[in-house]
């Protein structure tokens, strides 16, 4: 027997007497106690790499199982050499105690490991997720298009300071277009001092009233925008943190100003038909009796041409002073009687830059004595209206007029600024406008509603009818428009009155009067 043939004495320890079935068990136990501690290293490396297990601690456990049974075979193989039953015992028991309790820890843990998703589950489980986050950036997407599109104007405040200051975090397209302000002005600036001059002074209470008591605000504001004169009507929503403190404001604006202009406008019409009304038949009435007398003044005035005496001059000279001032009452009473027929009569269709233009060339020549500089600006094609070409230049003319006795008002107050008048026409969607701005004083607050109502002026008693502007205003609403007045941001006021332009013809044009 060579030196490598196993040992098989001492009787008892070894009954393999065969070399070849020696060799057989020695190869065996010497190959699977290799696998066996290879097995571990894979497990753990794979356990340290995937940081994601549920139970990385069972790997571990595996690991030492497969080990203690590794060294069991080892074991095997070195006693074929120097048997030592005590050691491969105790190696033995060692390798039983991992195994029972893996064995012991495995089987509760059983229901647990099955019920994690397998790897199809998961894939579908990925899907789903990937689904509801495409839908969930659809969604998205639609809320930002349907925000952008939007009437109303969107903004975001950031509160800082319990209310002390206010930044403007976020807004959408309608803001620019509402309030004419582009986002790169407001975004991430200020809210005070980056809105239009003189509307945060108002709107101030309202956020600050929002973020003390937490509660939706509505409120409306009026005032002047880089695109006119606007009103508009808003809703302010506190948003609160996880302490419950408002740290946010989300405001919607909506521009009422064509609404409220409406509403003016059917309260104005239904008011001014029934004085149109009252104002016909007065002047149906009144005419008469003057009439009458100064049929009557014409007869005393030839019956006291032969009176050569110094009472027959006198005589004459009292019946001219009533002769004048009956003529007076006529011309007041025509006024009145165009108040209640400036909506009746036959229209025409005609260029609004023509009569406009004529009405500004007429008032030059009156008001440069008075050093007042009077300027016209119109676009260079022509603005087809329809209605009377005289009763439009005669109520520019009235809105001119206004114009100057609010310059040389200014100008006796101790205005020291140049005086001027600016009249523009301009085409805005289907309406032709025409602005008037002067450097007179403004327009008082109260006043601004009832400036157009007959008879309402104030000036001195006997230097105003009180009809001019309510002339225009009716020429205004028998073109298919308005008029307004409101006060401009530098000083002045600015009367804006507006026409319906004329609808086209088949070959795009409107057969256009010319005005003489």
């Amino acid at each position: 027997m060579s030196s490598f043939t196993p040992n098989l004495a001492p009787p008892g320890v070894c009954t393999l007497t065969d070399p070849d079935l020696a060799w057989l068990h020695l190869l065996s136990d010497i190959g699977t106690g290799l696998a066996y501690f290879s097995i571990p290293a894979a497990l753990v490396v794979f356990a340290i790499r995937r940081q994601d297990l549920a139970y990385p601690w069972v790997f571990g456990l595996f690991a030492l199982f497969i080990i203690a049974c590794g060294a069991t075979h080892f074991a095997h193989a070195w006693a074929m050499f120097h048997p030592n039953p005590l050691a491969e015992g105790l190696i033995k028991a060692f390798c039983a105690a991992v195994s029972i309790a893996t064995a012991i820890t495995l089987w509760p843990l059983l229901p647990r490991l099955l019920a994690l998703p397998s790897p199809a589950a998961l894939a579908r489980e990925v899907e789903e997720r990937r689904a509801a986050e495409r839908r969930a950036l659809d969604s998205e997407a639609r809320t930002a298009a349907f925000i952008d599109n939007l009437a109303e104007a969107l903004f975001v405040l950031r509160v800082e300071g319990r209310g002390e200051r206010f930044v403007t975090e976020t807004v959408n397209p309608a803001y620019e277009r509402l309030f004419g302000l582009p986002a790169a002005q407001v975004l991430g600036r200020d809210a005070q001092s980056g809105f239009l001059p003189g509307i945060t002074e108002r709107v101030l209470p309202n956020w600050q009233r929002a973020v003390a008591t937490g509660t939706v605000q509505r409120y409306e504001v009026e005032a002047e925008t880089p695109l006119g004169h606007r009103v508009w009507q808003t809703v302010l929503v506190p948003m609160r943190n996880a302490a419950g403190e408002v740290e946010r404001l989300l405001g919607s604006a909506r521009d009422i100003t064509e609404t409220r202009r409406l509403q003016a406008g059917l309260v104005e019409s239904a008011r001014l038909a029934t004085i149109g009304t009252m104002c016909a038949g007065l002047a149906h009435e009144t005419s008469q009796p003057l009439n009458a007398a100064l049929l009557w003044l014409r007869h005393a005035r030839n019956a006291a041409t032969g009176l050569m005496t110094e009472q027959g001059a006198r005589l004459i000279a009292a019946i001219g002073v009533v002769e004048g001032q009956l003529r007076r009452a006529g011309d007041l009473v025509g006024r009145i009687r165009g108040l209640a027929s400036a909506e009746a009569g036959a229209a025409e269709t005609f260029d609004a830059t023509g009569v406009v233009g004529a009405a500004v060339r007429t008032a030059d020549g009156q008001y440069a004595p008075d050093g007042i500089a009077l300027s016209f600006t119109a676009p260079a094609g022509p603005l087809a209206v329809t209605g009377s070409p005289a009763r439009l230049e005669q109520a520019v003319l009235h809105l001119l007029s206004n114009a100057r006795d609010a310059v040389l008002e200014a100008r006796s107050g101790g205005a020291t600024g140049p005086a001027r008048i600016a009249v523009a026409l301009r085409q805005a969607g289907r309406q032709a406008v025409i602005e008037v701005r002067d450097s007179g004083p403004g327009v008082p607050e109260a006043l601004r509603q009832s400036i157009f109502d007959p008879f309402f002026t104030t000036k001195e008693p006997g230097h105003g009818s009180g009809l001019g502007l309510s002339l225009a205003a009716a020429v205004a609403r028998a073109m298919g428009g308005g008029i307004a007045a409101s006060n401009l941001p530098e000083g002045g006021a600015c009367f804006t009155m507006t026409l319906a332009l004329s609808e086209p013809t088949a070959d795009g044009l409107a057969p256009l009067a010319v005005a003489c």
